[in-house]
């Protein structure tokens, strides 16, 4: 439960990011090459995914490069449009490294992650059970 207070200081805190993306912001062009070297890094930390995972990142990354171009046309808004897109990127980027930094099972199958919690309390799975 929220109160009025919270509410408030979310909403100045909100309104003081939107004050500050506005005071900074970039031609479009440029933010385009910050999302696209975003994405490059994104896509490039792909260690330890299976191929469908990987399938879908080329997929989607290459969608979203198509998009990145169209905006960087200079349609309206786009540059804002552009900005939220890299912040999104590089936010999914530090929080995939910080879950695979602080959550030794991220990233495994469930049967990794079976027998991970096993070793965990001193037991070992046998095979025919996975």
């Amino acid at each position: 439960m929220s109160t009025v207070a919270q509410k408030a200081s979310a909403s100045a805190l909100f309104s003081l990011a939107s004050l500050e993306a506005a005071a900074t912001r970039l031609p479009a062009r440029q933010v385009a090459e910050k999302v696209l070297r975003e994405l490059r890094s994104t896509v490039g930390s792909s260690s330890g995914h299976t191929d469908s995972q990987r399938n879908h990142k080329d997929t989607l990354s290459g969608s979203l490069v198509d998009m990145v171009e169209l905006y960087a046309q200079n349609v309206p808004k786009s540059s804002q449009i552009l900005s939220d897109m890299e912040l999104l990127l590089r936010s999914k980027r530090i929080h995939t490294s910080l879950m695979e930094m602080y959550n030794p099972l991220y990233g495994m199958s469930e049967q990794e992650r079976i027998r991970a919690t096993a070793r965990t309390v001193g037991l070992d799975v046998p095979e025919a059970h996975l």
